[in-house]
């Protein structure tokens, strides 16, 4: 300021008058919150300067749900994300300094550093002020001794902090809490310590939360800080000394996007590059503050305290007629552990009335099971996430291994029947992927000769749950019953070996038991009963045609039901009647024929064509072990488990075991595998008058979405190619919320907005283009600015409405990408 005074952020005293030195001018009414330029300056070139554009630069409002008028008064603002520019990567020797990266913040870097820190904003005095927290009569906290003034910034810390994390939640701004961040590197740190032998190295003043104690990776201590190359690191060279080596008139000026008021269908030049954020919801539902002793997470309650109460020595020994039960958990995050405690906290409270069951005080990471450390009477319980394509996350990929090298062999000499069950963390509208770890773990713990509990393989679906700690609940409503039988029935949990040959042929059957797959289809009939409607396929174009590259419009007729824009369906695509009827006839049944098993679908035809994949192959490798047919040989089975399920039974009819007797042709039937709904985001508006297509019913609803073709795809190949042009072609779908993108229709309409997309994914900009069309709140805002990467042969599908979205002013800016 002109007297002298700092007005904002103390720390960037120096880069203001450096700014100001090649030519910004600061705004006339200053405040503590003004946002400096970006510059950017290619080696041996002069600086360019702009301004940070509306809404990069809104601030959140820092506001506290207990004290809404103290934080007005405060005042206290921040940006929405960091965005760290002064970096370069480094790598054979060379500095490459343009290495910027964005992410979303952790609340502590807000309220304990940014806002908090003497040397920046200094607000926690400030904030003891306005809550209140010195007492009448002391009106500086300098004047009160070094422990009460250490109390009270404390305190106001933590109001702070909860502040921010508030805040950001209430923006609707992404943000990690700290426990959270702490716990996955804690989680990611041990991990690869158990793989590599070593630490990562950090440097522990950038990674330890300033909280203190109460924050586990806080024990660490100093991790090794050693730099390994290639880095990014901070610039060799001071960019403001190098500004400064310029001349001040020089600095260049960005220019603009030109606005296209009609969209052609060819391959425009991309005038600018634009930046935009991608935010990621992380919603904290439950806290666990644990005890970290090395790798593992020792439970400090009274409730796991209860489960080993009675012990008289350190070291607990399990009476064999006890009913152990271990609970361990597998994810690239924290969710699955979380639960994973959140299952121990109710198995201690269970165990608490049962005295024949014991419960390990540790929930542990897969990775610290060994099939040899398990006992006879052991139930071991999973909770599993997926990561990547479906695959194990890296805490549980010690197990798999261990389990392919030496199950085969443990099962053969000296095996152990233990009992397991898993949870399956998973989210359906992944269908390709959905709870692949689960399945993957399932498949290990059979081969080493675990037995699964009713509730076996337990796939929650968290789309169709508010949190994964809801979707849980009807998991352990399955599971708390079984425990109880297991805990009065446990001695019957025996070791097996090699010449118990009855016990053998009981393990064998129990690889695939019937049981468990009646109840994945009596979830299934529950679904379809209450959750899925009938559609129907009533157009796609361009002509379904093999081999094309594009994307497909596809309109469904959805009857009389009506759906919300910006929000997902889920199909599930029926088989065709032509493999229906094949399917019938390798198994030796009429379309007609009653089945014996529980499901809502009373025939067989109504079986293979609404629940079973015939595209996928048998889902479980021991199912072959169970057929005991002379004429079907060890290279028969071999050479069906590459074949897809449809293409089984007929291998089967073809051998002479099928037709077989209806125990036989039930356990075929309990194999196959299920058929997964496929998820897609809705591309059309439901208040867009659009053509109807032909063939649909002048009475009905539709809406459209846009699939790529994938090879082998349920429903983007296998489905649409059996579909017929003339005739409608009915299956199953459910309507799904999309918060991410339904919170889009909220936003007023001279907001500007930034959309990058690409493919299929212009799918919900399609439908937010029509919304706005159809509101003529909308029309000559020019608020959308639009960045679309796509095929050549997908602009006849979005050019009329790109062209319609100009026309009415919807659409401002457009750059198109081929």
């Amino acid at each position: 300021m002109e007297d002298g005074s700092i007005l904002g952020d103390l720390a960037s005293v120096d880069l203001t008058k450096e700014m100001i030195s090649i030519g910004w001018e600061p705004p006339t009414t200053k405040t503590r919150w003004d946002l400096l330029p970006l510059v950017v300056m290619a080696e041996d070139d002069v600086p360019a300067m702009i301004e940070v554009p509306s809404p990069l630069s809104d601030l959140v409002h820092i506001r506290h749900p207990r004290y809404l008028e103290e934080f007005k008064k405060l005042d206290l603002r921040w940006v929405t994300a960091p965005a760290l520019t002064r970096l370069g990567f480094d790598i054979g020797g060379v500095q490459y300094t343009a290495t910027p990266f964005i992410g979303w913040f952790m609340d502590a870097e807000i309220g304990v550093r940014d806002l908090a820190d003497s040397f920046r904003y200094n607000a926690l005095p400030e904030v003891a002020k306005a809550l209140g927290l010195l007492e009448d009569g002391v009106e500086d906290l300098e004047d009160l001794p070094e422990y009460e003034r250490l109390s009270i910034l404390t305190r106001a810390q933590m109001e702070l902090t909860y502040a921010v994390n508030w805040s950001y939640q209430q923006a609707r701004v992404s943000m990690s809490d700290t426990l959270t961040a702490s716990m996955k590197w804690c989680r990611y740190d041990d991990d690869f310590k158990a793989k590599n032998g070593f630490r990562l190295p950090a440097d522990p003043y950038w990674l330890a939360p300033p909280q203190g104690s109460i924050v586990p990776v806080w024990h660490r201590g100093g991790a090794p800080n050693y730099q390994p190359k290639p880095m990014i690191c901070k610039h060799v060279q001071d960019p403001l000394k190098a500004w400064g080596r310029e001349r001040r008139d020089d600095f260049i000026a960005v220019k603009p996007l030109s606005a296209m008021s009609k969209i052609q269908p060819k391959r425009p030049s991309l005038q600018q590059r634009s930046i935009t954020e991608d935010y990621y919801s992380t919603t904290q539902n439950e806290r666990n503050i644990p005890d970290i002793t090395g790798s593992e997470i020792h439970l400090q309650t009274q409730k796991s305290r209860a489960a080993i109460k009675g012990s008289s020595s350190a070291k607990i020994h399990i009476e064999q007629n006890r009913l152990s039960v271990s609970v361990y958990f597998c994810s690239s995050g924290t969710f699955a552990e979380k639960l994973a405690v959140k299952l121990h906290s109710r198995l201690s409270d269970m165990a608490e009335n049962i005295p024949n069951v014991f419960v390990r005080s540790a929930v542990k990471a897969l990775n610290k099971l060994q099939s040899s450390s398990i006992q006879s009477n052991e139930l071991v319980l999973a909770v599993v996430s997926s990561t990547g394509q479906g695959e194990v996350p890296p805490n549980g990929s010690q197990f798999i291994k261990m389990c392919d090298e030496h199950g085969g062999e443990q099962l053969k000499t000296h095996s152990i029947s233990f009992k397991y069950a898993i949870y399956g963390n998973g989210d359906s509208r992944y269908s390709a992927t959905y709870n692949g770890a689960a399945v993957l773990i399932d498949q290990r713990f059979r081969k080493i000769g675990g037995l699964p509990l009713p509730s076996g393989l337990f796939q929650g679906d968290t789309s169709r749950h508010v949190t994964a700690l809801q979707a849980l609940s009807p998991w352990w409503a399955k599971l708390q019953p079984s425990i109880q039988d297991l805990a009065v029935d446990s001695p019957k949990l025996r070791r097996m070996h090699s010449d118990d040959v009855h016990d053998k042929e009981q393990l064998i059957e129990s690889l695939n038991p019937q049981a468990e797959a009646r109840t994945r289809f009596k979830f299934r009939s529950a679904e379809l009963q209450n959750d899925f409607n009938t559609a129907s396929v009533v157009e796609v174009i361009p002509p379904i045609r093999e081999n094309y590259q594009g994307t497909y419009l596809v309109t469904l007729d959805i009857r009389d039901r009506s759906y919300e824009d910006l929000t997902c369906i889920q199909l599930l695509p029926i088989n065709s009647p032509a493999k229906v009827r094949r399917a019938l006839r390798a198994l030796g049944v009429s379309a007609l024929d009653k089945i014996t098993f529980e499901t809502t679908a009373s025939t067989y035809s109504a079986f293979l064509s609404q629940y079973i994949d015939l595209e996928l192959p048998f889902p479980d490798d021991a199912w072959f072990a169970s057929i005991s047919s002379t004429t079907l040989t060890n290279s028969d089975k071999e050479k069906m488990r590459s074949f897809s399920s449809l293409e089984c039974l007929e291998y089967l009819h073809t051998t002479g075991v099928l037709p077989a007797e209806a125990a036989l042709t039930t356990s075929v039937c309990l194999a196959l595998p299920l058929l997964h709904p496929r998820t897609y985001s809705i591309a059309s508006s439901s208040s867009f008058s659009s053509p109807r297509p032909p063939h649909a019913s002048p009475t009905s609803n539709h809406l459209s979405l846009l699939v790529k073709p994938l090879p082998s795809g349920r429903f983007s190949s296998t489905f649409l190619s059996s579909s017929s042009s003339n005739t409608p072609t009915p299956l199953h779908y459910r309507l799904l919320p999309s918060p991410a993108t339904t919170n889009l229709l909220s936003i007023p309409p001279t907001t500007p907005l930034l959309i990058l997309a690409t493919g299929a994914g212009f799918a919900p900009v399609r439908c937010l283009l029509q919304h706005r069309i159809s509101n003529t709140s909308y029309h000559n805002t020019a608020s959308i600015s639009l960045l679309l990467g796509l095929k050549h042969a997908d602009f006849p599908l979005v050019a009329p409405t790109l062209n319609l979205a100009a026309e009415r002013g919807v659409l401002g800016r457009m750059a198109l990408v081929a």
